[in-house]
């Protein structure tokens, strides 16, 4: 079968079988694919310094906070979350809370018709705040995400966002219920610290917080 041709960094109309064709394309190996409302957005940018330490620090600072708060997660890079037929996404960053996490461990996409979805998911914003702060949100409140960072980049700041009540709506919050004591504004510290200091030095900020 031939693969359908699709712009990259854009999001184009396309069915569920275009996008389940385009996913297991081996030239489109090491993209990230999102599907929304019969909308299809891949991403195949190089990645950056700025995208890849924000990334890595945001990872670490997460874990070392957890751990140090006897606080279980468990953390997953780059996975795919599916409804089949519906949406997909694949976030930088996703958690579970320890005892949530899907039963099936493979390679294949979580499939969340069968399975909870993460707690927490994390995007990376280099090139793409807008898209993260715009329809990405609408998508990760519809596959049931509880909050939403985004951390951007650019301008060294980390945005939190978090389910209202019982809609799926993600709204602005300044804190995470989910890992106390950590706020945009505590986040946003940590990577400005991470960039001037060094990554060490922002894990003893972290670590050194009160609670």
């Amino acid at each position: 079968m031939r693969t359908p041709a699709v712009r990259l960094e854009a999001w184009v109309r396309a069915n569920w079988g275009d996008f389940l064709a385009l996913a297991d394309d081996p030239a489109l190996q090491k993209a990230k694919f999102y599907y929304h409302q019969g909308w299809i957005r891949i991403e195949m940018s190089p990645v950056g310094r700025a995208h890849a330490e924000d990334n890595y620090l945001i990872a670490q600072i997460i874990s070392i906070y957890a751990f140090s708060r006897g606080l279980d997660l468990q953390g997953l890079t780059n996975i795919s979350l599916r409804k089949t037929g519906e949406q997909e996404a694949q976030p930088d960053l996703a958690y579970y809370l320890m005892g949530g996490q899907p039963d099936a461990y493979s390679n294949s996409p979580i499939d969340l018709d069968n399975a909870p979805a993460p707690a927490l998911v994390l995007e990376v914003a280099a090139t793409s705040l807008q898209d993260d702060l715009t329809i990405k949100r609408e998508l990760y409140g519809q596959l049931g995400i509880q909050e939403y960072w985004i951390v951007d980049s650019n301008a060294a700041r980390v945005l939190l966002f978090g389910t209202v009540a019982e809609s799926q709506s993600l709204e602005p919050i300044e804190s995470s219920s989910l890992l106390p004591g950590l706020s945009a504004a505590v986040l946003t510290e940590a990577l400005r610290i991470g960039r001037q200091q060094g990554q060490a030095a922002a894990m003893r900020f972290v670590l050194n917080l009160s609670d």
